[in-house]
């Protein structure tokens, strides 16, 4: 029976109990009972949660001074060396995956259309692996893999919180984005849409095994996240939103299906008599408009679908190495004027085709392959795993990834960002799931 069958998955009757009872520790094998004592990693798990909380915020851009990265990187390599951890990454799929991506990009730096830029665009994939290097080898339990999935959460919590009380986005505009459009990651309203919407789920997990005022204090934070989104104006993070409530609803249960679409029929209303109406307006318009709103947002979308187009153009042009990373704009101006055109002068908005115009279409395979290896790989542990937290937190990444794929789609984001630590829970879980059911079976 699937456990979407069952009153929110409840534990079938055949699943044993993960932990074992305190009395029956010291009947085990001496491998288990050393899998349980304290590790030297700890310090740095911790330090780990800090680096990622203010990774996953970009409420470090805020504190030009406050360089979080360059003060913790070193301190966590040291630590990777110190606790042998640095080949931890390749015993998942997904980090042997993007390392071969980050060498893939090395690769195409000399056939670059300019070098230099593509050499910063390296330096960024490199710093991003670094943080799945991190989390392959400072989340080694499923307990670990709890507390980065709350980290994370508040982390997006923090973001919806602040986009109400500073602020920010493009100049004249409506849609709210956190800080300056032109110098903050969370300056532009599409950006921030999708923080949000992938924080919604990291929260609902991280209420399912809080308690007392904290768990209370969770839930209310998935209020200014959705009313932060909202006001983001943003179709792709309404489209994401859509997508993993979907998703979600195949696996809920009866009660919880009807909570959220009593939630969403609520939220529906209020946004109607909340939100500004350019922000309605946007929200209904796709490729034709009636208002300044409406007809503002039907112009980005046909942008958006020139560029789509123009770097699927590029990329059958180049098809092995592309145009050089981060430079699909600079190729695409290039080949315009040589023809007496103007320029386009914009990014492709598009993750995957970003990739196979600039890396060529290895890179964009190689991209997904990394994806589908974190999708796919949690289901068995949603559908199969004998404890139901592990199942929710199984539930809870499945969706964070899905929404990060779609946003993909609208957003240039391949070489590092969001994705990066998504991907990087994804494969610590799937190790620390994949050691803990191991570690159930051998217990007598």
């Amino acid at each position: 029976m699937s456990p979407a069958a069952t009153d929110d998955y409840a534990i079938w009757p055949s699943a044993v109990a993960v932990e074992p009872e305190p009395a029956a520790v010291e009947e085990q094998p001496k491998a288990v009972r050393r899998s349980r004592r304290p590790e030297f990693y700890k310090p740095f798990h911790y330090l780990l949660l800090v680096y990622l909380f203010f990774y996953c915020s970009r409420t470090s851009e805020f504190l030009p001074w406050f360089h979080i990265g360059l003060l913790l990187q070193p301190i966590l390599l040291v630590g990777m060396i110190m606790t042998g951890t640095t080949k931890a990454i390749f015993r998942t799929d997904i980090g042997r995956v993007m390392t071969a991506f980050t060498v893939w990009v090395a690769i195409c730096v000399p056939f670059s259309v300019w070098r230099g830029g593509s050499l910063a665009i390296l330096t960024l994939a490199v710093q991003a692996l670094l943080l799945l290097f991190f989390m392959a080898s400072f989340i080694r339990t499923l307990d670990d893999c709890y507390r980065v999935i709350y980290v994370i959460a508040l982390a997006m919590a923090a973001v919806g919180v602040l986009s109400f009380l500073i602020g920010g986005g493009a100049t004249g505009s409506e849609r709210v984005g956190l800080g300056s459009q032109t110098n903050d990651t969370l300056g532009d309203a599409n950006f921030l849409a999708l923080y949000l919407v992938i924080g919604l789920p990291f929260l609902w997990f991280s209420s399912t095994w809080k308690k007392g005022i904290v768990k209370v204090a969770l839930l209310l934070l998935m209020l200014p996240v959705l009313a932060g989104m909202s006001r983001t104006g943003s179709r792709m993070g309404m489209l994401a939103l859509l997508l993993g409530t979907l998703f979600f609803m195949k696996f809920a249960s009866a009660s919880q299906r009807a909570f959220i679409i009593l939630a969403g029929f609520v939220s529906i209303m209020l946004a109607l008599f909340l939100l500004p109406q350019r922000i309605t307006e946007r929200f209904t318009a796709f490729f034709h408009g009636t208002s300044a709103a409406s007809e503002e947002a039907a112009m980005s979308a046909e942008s958006r679908k020139d560029m789509l187009l123009r770097s699927i153009q590029i990329t059958l042009e180049h098809p092995l190495f592309g145009v050089g990373p981060g430079e699909f704009m600079d190729a695409e101006a290039r080949e315009a004027m040589a023809v007496g055109q103007r320029g386009m002068w914009h990014y492709t908005h598009n993750a995957y085709t970003e990739l196979s115009s600039e890396t060529g279409i290895p890179g964009m395979v190689i991209f997904l392959i990394a994806f589908y290896r974190s999708y796919k790989g949690l289901s068995r542990y949603r559908d199969r795993f004998p404890s139901l937290r592990v199942r929710r937190a199984a539930l809870s990444i499945q969706m964070a990834v899905l929404v990060s794929a779609v946003g993909a789609f609208f957003l240039s984001i391949a070489y590092s960002g969001i994705l990066y630590a998504i991907l990087g829970i994804s494969a610590a879980f799937q190790l620390a799931a994949a050691k803990q059911y191991k570690l159930a079976k051998a217990q007598p």
